[in-house]
C-alpha cells in the first residue's frame, strides 16, 4: 500500500497549491476531541510516531476511516488507529459537524442594533470604549484574539464583568484562508489550535467560553473554515452589516455619517444591523461612538450584545 505522501509524505497526494506540511516535529500542542475523516480516495494515509514527516511510520490508515481527535500538533492531528496511538497530517482529514451559519445582520422585527469590536492588535481606546459603554449602560460583543487576551487580561476581565460578550477571533488573525494576506491557507489542525488556545485563555480569565460564536480574521472565510470551525462547536460566524472603516483612517466625524448613512439606507431602517469596530489606535471608531450613539438613540434603536441581535 502506498501512503498519501509515500514514505516523506509526498508521493501521491501533492499538497494544494499554497498548502505545505510541516517537515519538522513540533511539540504537542493543544488537547481537544473532534472527529476527522480520512480524505484519502487513491491510496492510504500515515500513522506516524509524531508530527513530523521524518518520523516513523506506525501504521496505513485507509480512506474514509473515522478517527477521533485528540491534540494538535502544527499541521497534525493526533489519533488512535487499530489500538496504535500516532500522528496524522491534517490536510487529509476532513473534521465531520454541522458547519457554521454566517450572520451578517441580526433580527430585523426589532429596532435593535448591536455594536462590535475586533480587539487584535494594540490596546489603544479599549479603556476608552469600556468606559464609554458603561456609562451609556450599553452591552456590546468584543471579538477577541488570544494573543490580545494573554496581553490584555485585566481589560478581558473587566468586559466580561461589566456584561459583554467575548467571542472568538482566533489567537494570532491570521487569516484562515490566506485571502487577504497572501500567505498560505491555515490547515484544519492549525485552525482548530487557533480557535481552542483562545477559547482556553478566555475561559481561564473569565469562566466563559467564546462557543458558538466566532468572527473570521480579515472576514476571510469559505466553506471549508465554515466546516472547520462548526466542527469545533462554533455554530455561528459573525459578519457585519457595516464596517465604520474606521482602521482605513477615517475621522471621527466621517465614521459617524457611514455608519448612520449606511442604516438609513438599508431596508427596516437598520434594524438588527451588526456594526463592525476596533479598539486599536489607528481607528478612531472609539471617538465616533457619541456621535453615532446620540443619532440612534434618536431614532428609537435600543443596543444589544450579537445574541440579543441575532435572536428569533
Amino acid at each position: 500500500m502506498s501512503a498519501p505522501f509515500g514514505t516523506s509524505d509526498q508521493v501521491v497526494h501533492a499538497v494544494p497549491t499554497g498548502k505545505a506540511p510541516s517537515s519538522s516535529a513540533s511539540p504537542v500542542g493543544t488537547g481537544i476531541n473532534l472527529t476527522g475523516q480520512t480524505n484519502t480516495p487513491d491510496s492510504t494515509l500515515n500513522l506516524r510516531a509524531c508530527g513530523s514527516t521524518t518520523c516513523s511510520i506506525l501504521n496505513e490508515i485507509p480512506h474514509g476511516s473515522v478517527l477521533s481527535l485528540t491534540a494538535t500538533s502544527g499541521d497534525w492531528f493526533k489519533t488512535s488507529y487499530a489500538g496504535t496511538v500516532g500522528w496524522i497530517s491534517s490536510w487529509y482529514v476532513v473534521l465531520q459537524g454541522t458547519p457554521a451559519t454566517s450572520f451578517y445582520r441580526g433580527n430585523t422585527s426589532r429596532r435593535m442594533v448591536s455594536y462590535t469590536f475586533d480587539a487584535g492588535s494594540d490596546l489603544g481606546y479599549a479603556g476608552q470604549i469600556l468606559d464609554f459603554l458603561k456609562n451609556r449602560d450599553i452591552k456590546a460583543s468584543f471579538g477577541m484574539t488570544g494573543k490580545w487576551a494573554a496581553t490584555n487580561p485585566t481589560y478581558v476581565q473587566r468586559m466580561a464583568k461589566e456584561g459583554h460578550h467575548i467571542f472568538n477571533h482566533t489567537w494570532s488573525h491570521d487569516s484562515l484562508t490566506g485571502r487577504s494576506t497572501g500567505k498560505s491557507t491555515l490547515s484544519p489542525a492549525r485552525r482548530t489550535e487557533e480557535l481552542a488556545t483562545t477559547n482556553r485563555k478566555v475561559m481561564r480569565l473569565t469562566g466563559r467560553s467564546t462557543k458558538p460564536y466566532f468572527r473570521p480574521p480579515y472576514g476571510d472565510f469559505d466553506s471549508s473554515v465554515l466546516r472547520d470551525v462548526g466542527a469545533n462547536g462554533y455554530a455561528k460566524n459573525v459578519m457585519w452589516s457595516v464596517d465604520s472603516l474606521g482602521w482605513r483612517g477615517l475621522t471621527a466625524a466621517a465614521i459617524c455619517d457611514r455608519v448612520v448613512d449606511s442604516m438609513d439606507a438599508a431596508t427596516f431602517q437598520g434594524n438588527g444591523y451588526i456594526i463592525l469596530f476596533h479598539v486599536g489606535a489607528q481607528s478612531q471608531d472609539a471617538n465616533a461612538l457619541p456621535c453615532i450613539t446620540r443619532k440612534l438613540k434618536n431614532r428609537g434603536f435600543a443596543f444589544g450584545t450579537v445574541p440579543e441581535v441575532i435572536a428569533p
